[in-house]
């Protein structure tokens, strides 16, 4: 049991609902705070939507920034990873494989989750808050050398980011690094990297504002990362999609790796494991199962890759689709065995079975917490019919102590992620105990599809907004959209408007008021909180969960 309290508001300098023009760009940088204020002044393109051309985006301008710290990227190999879905957990089960094999790499991923700093690791670790401010500390005086017509307009956030991965990498001294795109992949800011292997996961519509409004518009963006000579690895099958790709890898003489063809993954059932002969009492959890009340879970599979076939391999991260995404990540590592003999079989089931990735179905069991302030104590909660706004009243400033049995929380933020997400909801959980969803989506998502999604899958859901990012959709505009959802569902959930997440895990909870301090119920059987990696991040962040992202949750 975990207990612990967060009041859900961000420290005074964080970044808010503006844009953060880029300002005081060579300046003396002392300390953590100052360093971290130094990076979210530059202007963030993750935070804004502005409409946006090529000349955003110079990779020419990439390479003479790296070129002030010695260009890593020319000396340090890397595996390059773009796609719409999946490139992040792919990216970390490969990063914990390499790890598991001795290796010493890096891994670069965006956006984070809680802190600055969760960017970039090397052997699963983050930078130190001391090596964060010394990393910043240099950049300034080396940006300044750079000239007037590299710095005009900036370096960016994400151009920060990458530089400062970079040194990091440097300074670890490490051997390799995984690389996840931020956006797209041909113009993306690390796209100048020096890969051994290229990997594309899936492609879906996201961002179609700037990639392209049809599928293999996107394709071509993603596939942008492909280099002359470089093996390429891919599940984006799609007809129309994979022609792209493979037109792509044939004009760079790439050879190409395809799922359901050069690979393939397949589950392997509890009795069909290879000396698989442990026994387990009733009501015990196997090594591999997952256990909330009588629900059990766990999944092994079996991967071939053209190097070798890899058996009863354990995955950490639930979900079908996690199969293709560790398909992927084995076959990558398999293509680096052929020249280092570091990875094996074993240490590629090791890496597997020891990823954590926070808000892949991450599910959090008996967690209490305690938020403040929440609800006023005047607030109801609503059916569909007549849903309002719940106002935070500060005299109710209270701690609010609330309990769930079971939290799952998940970084599912369009259509296709989301649907995914649900595939796993009903194969952990089969439908039968009562669901409540809390539910928030940024502005360029497709939230009334999403709504459509979830509306027949929940016994409650509850609208919210995440505090932390300014494209969050009001709750009153996603109410709007559901209401016509409703219409056309044969079961009406009900509906409940909460005015941030602090305030929805009180209502998931079964609490009307933050002056309710009676002893904790145990609330709903599952609560789920999706639709945006920023309101699972802040749900996350209540639970006061540790920011490295190896906090206390259920290993499945």
């Amino acid at each position: 049991m975990r207990s612990c309290a967060f009041d859900g508001r961000l420290p005074v300098d964080s970044p808010r609902f503006c844009l953060q023009m880029d300002k005081a760009l060579v300046t003396a940088v002392t300390g953590y705070d100052e360093a971290v204020r130094w990076i979210y002044d530059r202007i963030d393109y993750e935070r804004i939507r502005p409409v946006r051309t090529s000349d955003h985006f110079r990779l020419e301008r990439v390479e003479r920034l790296l070129s002030l710290i010695d260009s890593p990227q020319k000396r340090i190999p890397a595996i390059h990873i773009a796609g719409t879905k999946g490139k992040g957990s792919t990216a970390a089960m490969l990063h914990s494989i390499l790890t598991e094999s001795g290796i010493c790499n890096g891994l670069f991923t965006s956006p984070h989750l809680h802190l600055f700093e969760e960017r970039m690791r090397v052997n699963q670790v983050m930078p130190t808050p001391e090596e964060l401010t010394l990393l910043v500390t240099e950049l300034p005086q080396r940006l300044e050398a750079a000239g007037p017509d590299v710095v005009a307009d900036g370096p960016t956030y994400f151009e920060v980011a990458t530089l400062l991965g970079w040194m990091f990498f440097d300074r670890r001294g490490t051997e390799l690094v995984v690389l996840e795109t931020g956006l797209g992949g041909r113009l993306d800011c690390t796209n100048v990297c020096r890969p051994l292997v290229t990997i594309i996961t899936t492609i879906g519509l996201d961002h179609t504002h700037i990639l392209g409004n049809t599928l293999p518009q996107i394709a071509a963006e993603k596939a942008g990362i492909i280099k002359p000579g470089i093996p390429v690895l891919t599940w984006a099958t799609q007809p129309g999609v994979i022609d792209v790709i493979r037109q792509r890898a044939v004009e760079n003489g790439c050879a190409i790796v395809e799922g359901d063809v050069d690979l393939r993954e397949e589950a392997v059932e509890p009795d069909e494991r290879r000396g698989s002969d442990e026994q387990v009492p009733d009501g015990a959890a196997a090594a591999d199962e997952f256990i909330v009340g009588s629900y059990r879970y766990s999944q092994t599979c079996q991967i071939r890759t053209p190097f070798r076939t890899h058996h009863d391999l354990k995955l950490a991260l639930p979900g079908d689709h996690q199969r293709r995404n560790a398909a992927l990540a084995v076959c990558a590592a398999d293509f680096v065995a052929q020249s280092d003999s570091r990875i094996t079989e074993a240490t590629v089931a090791r890496g597997l079975a020891a990823t954590r990735w926070p808000l892949r179905f991450e599910i959090f069991r008996d967690v209490m917490t305690t938020v403040q302030p929440i609800v006023s104590p005047s607030s109801k909660e609503h059916s569909q019919s007549e849903p309002t706004v719940s106002a935070v009243d500060a005299r109710s400033a209270e701690n609010c102590r609330i309990r769930f049995p079971a939290l799952i929380l998940d970084a599912a933020h369009n259509p296709d992620s989301l649907a995914a997400f649900l595939r796993t909801l009903n194969q952990i959980f089969p439908r039968g105990g009562r669901r409540t969803l809390i539910f928030a989506a940024s502005q360029d998502k497709d939230a009334q599809q999403m709504l459509t999604q979830v509306a027949p899958c929940f016994d409650r859901i509850i609208l919210t907004r995440f505090q932390t990012n300014p494209r969050a959709y009001a709750p009153e505009i996603l109410l709007e959209m559901l209401r016509g959802v409703l219409q056309r569902c044969a079961e009406v959930p009900e509906v409940v408007v909460a005015a941030d997440p602090a305030e929805a895990l009180v209502r998931a909870a079964g609490r009307t008021s933050a002056m309710d301090s009676s002893t904790p119920e145990s609330g709903t059987e599952i609560v789920c909180g999706t639709g945006s990696v920023f309101l699972a991040a802040e749900l996350r962040q209540l639970l006061c969960v540790d920011e490295s992202g190896l906090g206390d949750t259920v290993s499945l």
